[in-house]
């Protein structure tokens, strides 16, 4: 079950608890340019990453998705350097995603499957492969007893998400294998499979979470941890508590028109606890932005223009 709560839980986690900073949509740029023409992602980043400096016990870091904005090498350097410093120094793993602004040339080059510290916050070493563009960025380590898997969920030229076979094939591999995690699996992707808040993030959602619901129904799947929505949500599928993460460029409001897209200045992230006996617990932690300055209005015309061009056909 998920369990939320409202303030940052500064007490350390219980006794073979793993802690995960769930951060997603950090949206960096290669060339420092504003996010949606209103929004420093670094300053951003490097906001939330103060804020929660002092929370202690976290073993994990992980970003799902959006990682970079504009899918450059040197966008994927800066996650690296400031995201992979701060998991380093906390003695963390960092584990990172796929989503559909990223791109998986430009995230390979630097960012390699993904997972790019292990137990410990000691680098992880791959091995040098090229793969197409074509093939999604897959991966799985283990951290705390616990498997990592992570999926990519993007579809490249689009904005909508969808497991494709072969990352359908990957997953069911990873939590099919004979030796399996001591203390269970946690799955990582950017395409949340729940019901979205607005009429563009309802087009461009996970397109086939039925097929999710399949693969996790019955695992040791202890939570899904998502992103994309850029606001933070609880669910479940298939009996298994899912998590969006808030965004870090911008905090979209949920409450107007269904039909337009907007978002304010403000970022957050997600400290969630996985207990050994599988229990989990999200703790929204927001870090306000310019007293709550519009980030970006979208009407519906536009919307319907966006939909059109990234949505499903």
């Amino acid at each position: 079950m998920a369990r939320v709560a409202t303030v940052v839980p500064m007490q350390p986690p219980a006794a073979g608890t793993l802690r995960v900073l769930h951060l997603s949509d950090t949206h960096l740029t290669g060339d420092g340019a504003l996010h949606q023409g209103s929004v420093d992602t670094a300053a951003a980043l490097d906001r939330v990453l103060a804020h929660v400096d002092g929370v202690p016990g976290i073993g994990l870091v992980v970003v799902s998705g959006d990682v970079s904005e504009d899918g450059s090498p040197s966008s994927y350097t800066a996650v690296r350097d400031r995201i992979g410093g701060w998991a380093e120094r906390h003695g963390a793993a960092f584990v990172a995603v796929p989503g559909n602004h990223d791109q998986r040339e430009g995230f390979r080059q630097v960012l390699a499957n993904g997972h790019v510290l292990g137990q410990g916050g000691h680098r992880l070493v791959h091995t040098m492969e090229y793969l197409p563009p074509s093939v999604p960025v897959s991966g799985q380590s283990i951290v705390d007893g616990r498997r990592v898997v992570t999926v990519d969920t993007s579809v490249p030229g689009a904005g909508y998400g969808e497991l494709s076979e072969t990352a359908l094939e990957r997953l069911r591999g990873a939590l099919a294998a004979d030796e399996r995690a001591p203390h269970g699996t946690v799955v990582v992707l950017h395409h949340p499979p729940l019901p979205a808040p607005t009429e563009l993030h309802e087009a461009l959602r996970l397109q086939n979470p039925g097929a999710l619901a399949d693969a996790i129904r019955g695992s040791d799947v202890r939570v899904v941890l998502a992103g994309h929505y850029h606001h933070h949500f609880a669910g479940s599928l298939a009996g298994v508590p899912v998590l969006v993460a808030p965004g870090v460029a911008n905090d979209t409001d949920v409450v107007g028109p269904y039909d337009e897209e907007s978002a304010v200045v403000a970022s957050g992230a997600l400290v969630v606890d996985v207990a050994e006996d599988g229990c989990v617990w999200s703790t929204p932690v927001r870090v306000a932005g310019d007293a709550e300055a519009r980030a970006f209005h979208i009407d519906a015309e536009s919307v319907r223009a966006v939909i059109a061009a990234a949505g499903k056909h």
